[in-house]
């Protein structure tokens, strides 16, 4: 009797730990027995698409996790791709206006191709300068689901070229000098999707463009500052957005009538003694331009550790070279931006020449501005 009990405790251990080895390999799991949930059911273990059985007869392993989505494309002004880690049904899409009432346009799903991606098909056109919602649902094969909400502008095909022509990183709130960084447009387009931001700054600082016409040979200024004074009034008059089609609204400091003058209401020090600035695009976050400069005072030979994304990026569209001519972001390419500080307000960083091209630091100068 004693062997036989024995045996059974045995037994019982070795199905425990059978079992425990089963659950760290396949993670968490939801089983359906059969009856209703069982094979002949919709989304049973025999339906076509769904796992295998596993274990015998009446009993499903199904993955509890839910689809997540991995990008999304906005291809043109009728039509975006999104993208998932497994196959997936969309349902229920719907485009909307951001914040704008409650107009739906209808929307239809299609395959993308690849098993993974569907084709989210607009009923109507997106407008350039629109910012636009699109809702959905995607469920995966064992009937987990994901709502989701992307929210993006409306398709820009014609985009402006721009190249980033002069940059000043420092201030003075005695003369009413601030942070700015000024581009050229050599070929006309429309603003609306492109976006500039720093490394120093972060992604949260980003400024968005407006949607507004720019011709060929017009400057674009992003005033990165907007002060008050102690009383909380502005400490200067005419710093007007130009968003309205006037390009001579804007009479601060630093504004031009040549230049499309644009302020971001911030009073906080922007750009760091080094580092990266970017043009890119906001859909799918292609760089188009991109400046490095360093205080000469820095000997370090890396940048810090919140640059990383943003060098990474830059290194690998090309956009600034090293002294050999090859593709680079390291801080030893950069610009040395020399004698730019807060009592040298009036000098800035400057593009030697308007040619739509990669840059390196030997085509930018510190000038004394006017």
């Amino acid at each position: 009797m004693k062997r036989q009990m024995l045996f059974f405790r045995a037994l019982g251990a070795a199905f425990v730990l059978v079992a425990e080895l089963f659950f760290l390999a396949v993670g968490p799991v939801s089983c359906s027995m059969g009856g209703e949930d069982g094979p002949d059911a919709p989304g049973g273990y025999g339906s076509p698409g769904s796992p295998k059985s596993s274990g015998g007869p009446g009993i499903r392993i199904q993955s509890a996790a839910p689809p997540v989505l991995e990008s999304f494309t906005v291809d043109s002004a009728e039509r975006m791709l999104v993208s998932f880690d497994k196959e997936v049904s969309v349902t229920d899409a719907t485009l909307s206006l951001s914040g704008g009432g409650d107009e739906t346009i209808p929307v239809t799903c299609e395959d993308g191709g690849d098993g993974k991606s569907v084709s989210l098909v607009f009923d109507r056109a997106t407008e350039i300068g629109q910012a636009y919602d699109m809702r959905a649902t995607a469920s995966d094969a064992d009937g987990n689901s994901l709502s989701f909400c992307i929210s993006f502008d409306g398709f820009n095909d014609r985009m402006p070229d721009l190249l980033l022509y002069e940059v000043r990183n420092a201030y003075s709130s005695k003369t009413d000098r601030y942070e700015f960084v000024k581009l050229y447009c050599s070929k006309g387009g429309n603003l609306s999707g492109l976006e500039l931001l720093s490394a120093g700054d972060g992604e949260s600082k980003a400024f968005a463009f407006p949607p507004i016409e720019v011709q060929e040979g017009e400057y674009v200024t992003v005033h990165l500052r907007k002060m008050k004074d102690e009383a909380g009034n502005w400490k200067q008059t005419g710093m007007t957005d130009e968003d309205s089609g006037d390009i001579t609204a804007s009479t601060a400091a630093d504004s031009s009538d040549m230049a499309w003058d644009f302020w971001q209401d911030n009073q906080k020090s922007r750009l760091s003694p080094s580092d990266i600035i970017v043009l890119r695009r906001r859909a799918d976050g292609k760089p188009l331009d991109a400046l490095l400069f360093r205080d000469p005072k820095k000997e370090a030979d890396s940048w810090d550790g919140k640059y990383a994304a943003l060098c990474r990026t830059v290194a690998e569209s090309g956009l600034w070279l090293d002294a050999a001519g090859q593709p680079s972001a390291d801080i030893a390419s950069a610009f040395v931006a020399t004698g730019i500080t807060n009592s040298a307000v009036t000098k800035t960083m400057r593009r030697r020449s308007l040619e739509y091209r990669p840059s390196a630091a030997s085509d930018w100068e510190v000038v004394q501005r006017k």
